[in-house]
């Protein structure tokens, strides 16, 4: 406990001395930004099997013989245990109404099971051809693809870096537009930057032998900003 209380004064403490030196202190206060587009070297595949029977043991029973089929061809394909994830298992009852030849109603209660998985696939250029392999095996439902780069930390790390460095850049030229002297550093703090994410999602029933679905993984923009004063002097 003593030393929590102590890690949070330090931080608050240091907190309100940059506070202090900025109303104290001539300083000039900027935004760094540094900006890279990574093209993904990894893509996560994200589908369902969902089957509809007449009594739940059957809808249960072939949506697992389903699912075992599309597991064994994935591991054919060279993905391992930890590659695929299963994201959730449902089996719920529905009921359907039709009419017979007089227009009377009729109703019919059937079973609707549905198991969804998600299978990490690299390299990224694999993603398209492993979508059709899932679909030939009775995937019929695709809920997207996310595409990602295995050292995603490592680029954030430099980005952060460059950032900093943008920064100090911009305060000197409008300090020296100024006719002043960058100072010390009195604060550095990181922003939140926004990245998008690209998908891709579909709806299939069918789909003919050897089918290989077109994607395109692009480029992702990954972007780290920072907020950072430097004292002034003459």
């Amino acid at each position: 406990m003593i030393r929590l209380l102590f890690a949070l004064s330090v931080m608050f403490g240091g907190a309100a001395c940059a506070e202090s030196l900025k109303d104290t202190v001539s300083n000039v206060s900027v935004v760094g930004e540094a900006v890279e587009d990574v093209a993904p070297d990894r893509a996560t595949l994200r589908f369902s099997v969902v089957t509809e029977r007449p009594t739940a043991q059957s809808a249960a029973a072939d949506n697992a013989r389903t699912v075992e089929a599309i597991l064994a061809e994935l591991k054919a394909q060279g993905l391992s245990d930890a590659d695929i994830q299963t994201q959730g298992v449902t089996l719920s009852p529905y009921t359907v109404e039709e009419r017979d030849a007089k227009g009377k109603a009729k109703t019919q209660q059937s079973y609707r099971a549905s198991n969804s998985l998600s299978a990490v696939v690299k390299p990224v250029e694999r993603a398209g051809e492993l979508t059709g392999k899932i679909i030939e095996k009775g995937a019929n439902s695709l809920e997207g693809v996310d595409y990602d780069h295995s050292n995603l930390a490592e680029k954030r790390d430099a980005l952060r870096a460059k950032a900093v460095k943008d920064a100090e850049h911009r305060a000197r030229i409008y300090a020296e537009a100024a006719g002043l002297r960058l100072g010390r550093v009195i604060e550095i703090r990181p922003m939140e930057a926004a990245e998008p994410i690209m998908g891709m999602e579909a709806r299939v029933a069918a789909a003919p032998p050897s089918t290989s679905v077109p994607l395109r993984p692009g480029l992702q923009r990954v972007a780290e900003r920072v907020s950072a004063t430097w004292a002034l002097s003459r």
